[in-house]
């Protein structure tokens, strides 16, 4: 699904938004996250071991809200699945959500190594947005 203009060019901003999934057993967990749009598809990353990266590898479906820090009446909510998780470049990838988000590459934490991060893609299924024109 693609989404329109007016909502790629909100999302091309480096605004925080919030990633929920749920547990297998059905409990919801949400997330802020760095994220960016690639190809139609909102790319985020994650660290092995953690519980939304769990949640989403046993349910794909996910839901995604970005509300605008200038105006909180102004907010685009996406529901959609992951399509892929990408090992291969995770690391590269918090790099470049690092420097979007904080101009310099990912500082690891001593929790965290390059080779634990994960790639996820999600493909946008629906949407809703409140205040754009």
């Amino acid at each position: 699904m693609a989404l329109p203009d007016a909502v790629v060019k909100f999302l091309q901003a480096p605004t925080v938004g919030i990633l929920a999934t749920a547990s297998p057993g059905g409990r919801p967990q949400a997330t802020p996250v760095w994220f960016l749009l690639e190809d139609g598809l909102i790319l985020v990353n994650s660290s092995r071991g953690r519980l939304k990266l769990k949640n989403m590898q046993a349910n794909p479906h996910v839901a995604f809200t970005v509300v605008d820090p200038q105006n909180i009446y102004r907010y685009v909510q996406i529901q959609g699945r992951v399509v892929r998780f990408e090992r291969e470049r995770g690391a590269r990838d918090i790099d470049r959500l690092s420097q979007r988000y904080g101009g310099r590459p990912y500082q690891y934490p001593p929790t965290d190594r390059p080779e634990n991060r994960v790639t996820i893609l999600i493909e946008p299924l629906r949407f809703n947005t409140m205040g754009f024109k």
